[in-house]
């Protein structure tokens, strides 16, 4: 493979890792089989704003002390994650997180902000995503027949297993692996949950393993095939 090859490879693989850093794709789906996810309808068709909380405090996903992540993915890419704020989506408050991905130069060649909510129970669910710059495909539950879908249960378990969204153009499924993985993070090893999400559409087919550490959120993230690192945290930030 020529070099111009191998750095179009690198920069689709980050632009993979950043994209499905947060998941979450808004579809029209049919109600989700569940496996031992407490009977949740995920994606939910109809989201009662009185369900909802005012902020994400998930262990695994904590988003109420408005945390900074960076990530370091290949050849040098980075990918920075900050809450931004909350808005109004399909009548319930969410928490807007914004990603931003740089090239090895330091220049941002992708930008999106996600939308997260907490229901009374500790589930969290993914409510659309806003695209500003780069590749993918902008969504908002509420609109158009997108539905929130499941981000992470409040006690996951090995096993659970969701369809997080199903549309003609994408489908995404999450299966929870391990409760007490080791990963490298953060310049050591820290113990994560791990989930395997799978996308399969008709210019998407991709699966990885996305690690979950308590008090941190999204840790690592990996090729689930062969092992390869694509996006790993290695700072953390609160205000």
């Amino acid at each position: 493979m020529s070099d111009h090859g191998r750095r179009r490879g690198t920069a689709a693989a980050a632009a993979l890792a950043a994209a499905l850093l947060l998941g979450g794709c808004g579809g029209t789906p049919p109600v989700s089989p569940t496996a031992g996810v407490d009977g949740l309808t995920i994606p939910t068709p109809d989201p009662d704003p009185y369900d909802f909380t005012a902020e994400v405090d998930h262990p695994l996903f904590p988003l109420a002390d408005d945390p900074t992540w960076t990530y370091e993915g290949p050849e040098g890419s980075t990918v920075e994650l900050s809450v931004d704020g909350t808005d109004l989506v399909d009548g319930v408050e969410v928490t807007t997180v914004r990603r931003v991905l740089r090239d090895r130069r330091g220049r941002t060649v992708g930008e999106r902000r996600s939308s997260f909510a907490q229901d009374t129970d500790g589930n969290v669910w993914s409510f659309g995503r806003e695209v500003l710059e780069g590749d993918g495909r902008s969504w908002e539950a509420g609109t158009d027949g997108a539905e929130a879908g499941l981000l992470l249960p409040a006690r996951p378990r090995v096993g659970d297993a969701w369809l997080q969204q199903e549309s003609e153009a994408l489908t995404t499924t999450v299966e929870v692996l391990e409760l007490d993985d080791r990963v490298d993070a953060l310049g050591g090893q820290v113990e994560a949950v791990s989930t395997r999400d799978r996308a399969t559409g008709a210019d998407v087919d991709e699966d990885v393993v996305r690690y979950y550490a308590p008090g941190l959120g999204i840790v690592r993230v990996e090729d689930a095939v062969t092992g390869e690192p694509l996006l790993e945290l290695t700072d953390v930030e609160t205000p």
